[in-house]
C-alpha cells in the first residue's frame, strides 16, 4: 500500500500527484508491522464472552483516576496532548512515579535525553523516582523488545511524532509513520495488556498534531490546557471508551511539580467583597461536575461607524442569539454598543444552561447596575425569551450551596425535579424578562 504523507490518502500503486491533496511526490510505500505474539481469535456469541469487568489502577492523582473514569484500565492506550511546555511530560512522569510502586514503569522519552529525564525528576524533589525505568531508544521494535523481556506494565512514549518503525516508509513525524507507530503500539497494549501512554503534539488550531485517525485508534483522548503566564493546567478528556467525556481537572504548576485542585470552583469566582456591573456568577457542567464561574461583560458606546462584538470563552454564534433576544424581547436597543463577554479565569463552557447569567451581565453592564455577587444563575434562554429547563439542576444546586451564595434563579421548568430544601433563596421564573424585573427592578 502507498500512502500519501501530506493527507493519508492511499493507493495500491505509486502516483507521481496525490488525486485529494495536489501535493507530487509524496508517495511511500508502507509495509503493516505484525506482533509474533498475535494469535487468532475466532468469532463467538456475545452471550459466550460474559461480561467484561475493567479492574482499574489508580495513578496516584485523584482528580486525574476521575477523568479517566476511575483509574487505568489494562491494555489500554492513553493520547495526551497540548502545546509545549504546558507540563505534559511533568504529569507523566509524576504518574510514573506513582505507578512504579505498583508494577514496572518504562519512559520512553526519545526527544529528551535519559540525563535531561534525571535532571527534572531532581528539580521535582521527589523521593519516588528511582524505579522508574527510562529508555531514549525512537525505534520501537527495540521497544517492544523492552516490554516482553522486562516485562513492564505501564509504558509513556514521549512523543508519538519522534519514535519511528523501520518497516514503515517516511520520516519521523510523518503522516505514514505516526499511522504506523499508533497502530503497532495499539497491538502491543492489546496483545500484552499493557497501558500506554502516548504525547501528542498540538498544532496552532489546538488539535493534536497527525493524521485524525490517531485520535480514533485510542481509548482515551486528554488535552492539557493552560497560559504559559498561569499556574493552573486543565486536563480535559474529549474521549473515553472506558468513562464520561468532558471531564475535567485542574492542576496547579509549582517548583515541587504538579499539585492537583480539588476545589477548582473556588478558582473561578469573583471577589466577594464588592460588585461590579457587568459581572454575575453562573453554575456550568464540566462533565459530570458542576463549577460556578464568573461572566464579565461590558457594554460600551461604539465609537465607530459598526458595533464590534467580541467574545472569549463563550460560544459566539450563541452569544449572537443572546444579544438579537435582548434587543427584541426586552427593547433594549444595542446597536450602536461595542458588546465584550468574557469566561474569568481563562475556562472556555459550551453549557446552555449559561444563558441566562451571559445575558444578565451585558443588561448589567448596559444599564451600568451592579448584580449581587450572591447570586448564581442557572438558565438556558430560547429565542421567545423563555426559560428552557437545564439539565443536572440538583448537581449544580449542591454546589451553590457548597460555596455559600445566598441566592439562586433557575428555570420554572426544573422546579419539581428540586429533590431536597437548600438553605440559600431560590426562586423560579419562566422567561428572561421576569428575571430582568427582578434583578433590576
Amino acid at each position: 500500500m502507498f500512502n500519501c504523507n501530506e493527507c493519508g490518502y492511499k493507493s495500491v500503486k505509486w502516483l507521481g500527484k496525490c488525486p485529494f491533496c495536489g501535493g507530487w511526490e509524496t508517495f511511500n510505500e508502507q509495509r503493516s508491522a505484525k506482533l509474533s505474539t498475535k494469535v487468532k481469535r475466532p468469532p463467538k456469541l456475545l452471550k459466550e464472552i460474559g461480561k467484561f469487568e475493567a479492574k482499574r489502577v489508580s495513578t496516584g492523582f485523584s482528580e486525574l483516576d476521575r477523568v479517566l473514569g476511575g483509574g487505568l484500565v489494562g491494555g489500554s492506550i492513553i493520547l495526551v496532548g497540548g502545546s509545549p511546555g504546558v507540563g505534559k511530560s511533568t504529569l507523566l512522569l509524576e504518574v510514573c512515579s506513582r505507578l512504579s510502586n505498583k508494577e514496572k514503569t518504562l519512559y520512553v522519552s526519545a526527544e529528551e535525553s535519559p540525563e535531561q529525564i534525571s535532571l527534572r525528576a531532581k528539580r521535582l524533589e521527589a523521593d519516588d523516582f528511582d524505579k522508574i525505568y527510562i529508555s531514549g531508544d525512537d525505534s520501537l521494535e527495540n521497544v517492544f523488545d523492552y516490554i516482553k523481556d522486562e516485562g513492564f506494565k505501564f509504558v509513556v512514549i514521549d512523543s508519538i511524532q519522534v519514535v519511528e518503525l523501520s518497516s514503515s516508509e517516511g520520516s519521523k513525524g510523518s503522516i505514514s509513520q505516526i499511522r504506523a507507530c499508533a497502530d503497532y503500539l495499539t497491538q502491543i497494549a492489546k496483545t500484552l495488556g499493557v497501558v500506554v501512554f502516548l504525547v501528542g503534539h498540538v498544532t496552532k488550531d489546538g488539535a493534536i498534531a497527525g493524521p485524525k485517525l490517531l485520535e480514533h485508534i485510542v481509548d482515551c483522548v486528554l488535552y492539557f490546557e493552560g497560559e504559559m503566564l498561569s499556574n493552573y493546567r486543565i486536563l480535559r478528556s474529549s474521549k473515553n471508551r472506558f468513562g464520561p467525556t468532558g471531564e475535567l481537572a485542574v492542576f496547579e504548576m509549582k517548583s515541587s511539580g504538579l499539585v492537583e485542585v480539588e476545589k477548582i470552583t473556588d478558582i473561578f469566582l469573583p471577589h466577594r467583597e464588592q460588585s461590579f456591573s457587568g459581572s454575575c456568577v453562573v453554575s456550568a457542567m464540566e462533565g459530570i461536575r458542576p463549577i460556578l464561574i464568573e461572566l464579565q461583560a461590558l457594554a460600551s458606546k461604539a465609537n465607530f461607524g459598526v458595533a464590534r462584538r467580541r467574545s472569549l470563552g463563550f460560544d459566539f454564534n450563541r452569544f449572537s442569539l443572546l444579544i438579537a433576544i435582548i434587543e427584541k424581547r426586552l427593547r433594549l436597543s444595542l446597536a450602536s454598543e461595542d458588546v465584550f463577554l468574557n469566561v474569568a479565569g481563562g475556562l472556555r463552557i459550551n453549557d446552555p444552561a449559561t444563558d441566562l447569567g451571559a445575558a444578565i451581565s451585558i443588561i448589567s453592564s448596559f444599564k451600568d447596575e451592579n448584580v449581587a455577587v450572591s447570586t448564581v444563575f442557572i438558565g438556558e434562554i430560547g429565542l421567545a425569551g423563555e426559560l428552557r429547563r437545564v439539565n443536572n439542576i440538583n448537581l449544580r444546586l449542591k454546589e451553590v450551596e457548597r460555596a455559600d451564595f445566598k441566592r439562586c434563579i433557575m428555570p420554572q421548568a426544573n422546579k419539581k425535579e428540586v429533590d431536597k430544601k437548600f438553605k440559600f433563596k431560590l426562586e423560579e421564573y419562566s422567561t428572561l424578562k421576569e428575571v430582568v424585573n427582578s434583578i433590576f427592578s
